[in-house]
C-alpha cells in the first residue's frame, strides 16, 4: 500500500466519519428487531454484509435501468439524449454552467445516445468516416460493460455497417454489414463527435448525423440513410424522471432487491457472478426472487433495509479510500481502469457512482483530481498552478486532451469569460521550456499573456477532471501504474509569488 501524507490521512478520517453517520442516521430500526438479543443481532449482521455485497454488486444494474427508464420516456427526440429505443437522439449544443441535469458535462464533444432492443430483431448500425474529427460509438451492456465500439480508435471496429445481433439471433447476415455480437437484448450506444468550440457547432451537428440506425428488416445496403422511423400522433417531450427502487421517499428499502431480481430475470448475470449468487441466494436475492415475499425474519429484512440506505455512503467511502491510496502515484489525480470489471463489483459500483457508462481506456480515460498535489482543499479562496513540465508533451493520446473545472456538485463553474476547459485546441502560451501553465483563481492575470492561460475559479470549491481520448497503449500502462507519463502538478501559490516547487503564479 502507498504511504498516505497526514493531511490525506485527516481527509480520510473526515470523509470515512462522515459517510458513518450518515449510514448511522439511515438506519431505521424494526419495530420487532432487537438489536439487544444475540441470536437477532447475527443474524441482523450476517443480513447486512450480504445486504451490502448485493447492493454494490447490483446498483449498476438497477442505475443503468433508471437511466434507460428516464431516457425513454420521451416519444420523439429531445436535442438532450432522451428518445425513442433503436433511434438516435443527439445533444444539440454544448453545456455551459446553466445546465443542471448531466454531472460532469463535456464540452470537448457532443453526445449521440441511442438505447437499442434486439428482442424483435438486430438493428444495424451505419457510421461514415469523418476526416479530421474524433467520433466514436460506445457500445454498453446493461451490467455497464462496454462490450464494443466503432469509430477511429485504436482498438475499435472502424466506421461502415455492423449489424447488432442479440444473444439468440440465428439468421444469416446480409452481405455488406458485419456483426457485433451483444451479450443482451438491450445495448446503450454513446456517441461521442469532436466539437472546437461554439463556433463548430453545425459542422459538428453535421458529422452527428453520419450515426444512423435501422431495423433490419429495412435495410437497405445502397441507401444507408433512407430509413426514417415513424412519428408519433402525439409527441411528447417531457422526461419523466425515474428513481431506483427502494430509494425513493416512503418506499421500503428492501424493494431494492426484488427489483434487482426482476432486472435479472431478464438481464442474466454473467457466469462468473454464479459464486456470489449462490450466497445471496440464502437470503433470496436474485432471478426472479423476491426478499419481501420471503420467509425471512424481521433482523434479516432490517440488515437489507439498512444496507440499501447505507449503500451509497459505503460505496462513497471506498471511492474516497481508493484516491486516497492510489492518486499520489500520479501527481495527485485518481486515475481509474474502467469499461470492463469482471467480479470486482465494489470498483463497478464507484464508477457507476463517479461516472456512469465509462469507456475503456483505448477509448478515453478521466484523470480526476479533488485536492491539489498535497492534498490541501481546492478553493477560491487561493490562487493555483496547474503545471505541465516539458516533458509532459507531446501527452500520449491519439486525439486530444482537455481540462475541465467543475463545481464541487459535479457542474460548470461561472464565470465573466465563459471559459470552462482548457484543451490542445486552446490558443495557449507556453513557457520557454516548452513546458505549460494554467492559472486558476478568481481574477484575470494582470499579464495579457498568462490571461490566455487563465481558467477562472469559483468562490468556494472545486475539482477537475482529464480528459485523454485515444490513449497509446504505452500510455495506459504508464498512467495506469504510475511509472509512465503522470497529470500535471497542481500547487497553491505562496506568498512568494511562486508554489513551493518555484513555478511562477499569475498576477
Amino acid at each position: 500500500m502507498i504511504s498516505v501524507p497526514s493531511p490525506l490521512r485527516r481527509l480520510a478520517c473526515a470523509t470515512l466519519l462522515a459517510a458513518a453517520l450518515l449510514a448511522t442516521t439511515a438506519t431505521v430500526a424494526s419495530a420487532a428487531y432487537d438489536p439487544a438479543d444475540p441470536a437477532q443481532k447475527a443474524q441482523y449482521t450476517q443480513a447486512f454484509d450480504l445486504g451490502m455485497q448485493a447492493y454494490e454488486y447490483g446498483i449498476p444494474l438497477l442505475d443503468m435501468q433508471r437511466t434507460y427508464a428516464t431516457s425513454t420516456s420521451v416519444n420523439v427526440q429531445n436535442g438532450r439524449g432522451g428518445g425513442p429505443v433503436n433511434q438516435f437522439s443527439h445533444f444539440n449544443k454544448l453545456a455551459d454552467a446553466n445546465d443542471r441535469v448531466v454531472v460532469l458535462p463535456n464540452n470537448d464533444t457532443l453526445y449521440s445516445m441511442a438505447w437499442l432492443d434486439l428482442r424483435k430483431q438486430p438493428i444495424v448500425i451505419h457510421s461514415a468516416p469523418v476526416k479530421g474529427r474524433f467520433h466514436t460509438l460506445e457500445l454498453l451492456t446493461p451490467w455497464t460493460e462496454n462490450f464494443a465500439n466503432i469509430g477511429p480508435t485504436r482498438t475499435a471496429h472502424p466506421d461502415g455497417d455492423y449489424l447488432v445481433t442479440g444473444p439468440g439471433f440465428k439468421g444469416k447476415v446480409p452481405k455488406g454489414l458485419k456483426r457485433i455480437r451483444s451479450p443482451y437484448t438491450r445495448v446503450w450506444i454513446i456517441g461521442r463527435t469532436e466539437i472546437n468550440g461554439p463556433s463548430d457547432l453545425k459542422a459538428t451537428q453535421k458529422a452527428m448525423r453520419t450515426f444512423h440506425l435501422t431495423p433490419l428488416s429495412t435495410w437497405n445496403r445502397k441507401k444507408p440513410y433512407g430509413y426514417t422511423p415513424p412519428k408519433p400522433k402525439k409527441p411528447d417531450t417531457t422526461i419523466d424522471v425515474a428513481h431506483i427502487p427502494g430509494t425513493g421517499a416512503g418506499e421500503d428499502p428492501a424493494s431494492f432487491f426484488d427489483a434487482l431480481g426482476t432486472a435479472m430475470t431478464q438481464f442474466t448475470a454473467p457466469a462468473a457472478d454464479a459464486p456470489l449468487l449462490t450466497k445471496l441466494a440464502a437470503l433470496h436475492i436474485g432471478p426472479g426472487r423476491k426478499t419481501t415475499a420471503a420467509a425471512l425474519s424481521d433482523a434479516q429484512l432490517q440488515g437489507l433495509r439498512d444496507a440499501v440506505t447505507q449503500g451509497p455512503a459505503t460505496v462513497q467511502g471506498e471511492l474516497t479510500t481508493r484516491y486516497i491510496n492510489e492518486s499520489p502515484k500520479n501527481n495527485g489525480w485518481l486515475v481509474l481502469r474502467t469499461g470492463r470489471y469482471g467480479t470486482d463489483y465494489k470498483f463497478r459500483a464507484g464508477v457507476d457512482k463517479a461516472g456512469l457508462g465509462a469507456p475503456v481506456p483505448e477509448l478515453a480515460v478521466y484523470p480526476a483530481a479533488l485536492r491539489d498535489r498535497d492534498f490541501g482543499a481546492l478553493t477560491g479562496d487561493k490562487r493555483f498552478v496547474v503545471h505541465f513540465p516539458a516533458n509532459s508533451f507531446p501527452i500520449p493520446v491519439q486525439f486530444f486532451w482537455s481540462l475541465t473545472m467543475y463545481d464541487t456538485e459535479g457542474f460548470l463553474v461561472p464565470n465573466p469569460i465563459n471559459r470552462y476547459i482548457i484543451n490542445d485546441r486552446s490558443k495557449l502560451h507556453y513557457n520557454a521550456d516548452k513546458s505549460l501553465d494554467i492559472y486558476v483563481q478568481q481574477t484575470a492575470p494582470s499579464d495579457a499573456t498568462q490571461q490566455q492561460n487563465w481558467l477562472p475559479s469559483p468562490a468556494g470549491g472545486f475539482k477537475f477532471s482529464m480528459r485523454l481520448y485515444g490513449l497509446t497503449a504505452k500510455g495506459i500502462t504508464g498512467l495506469e501504474n504510475g511509472t509512465g507519463w503522470k497529470p500535471p502538478t497542481i500547487l497553491p501559490c505562496l506568498d512568494t509569488g511562486a508554489t513551493r516547487e518555484g513555478v511562477a503564479c499569475a498576477g
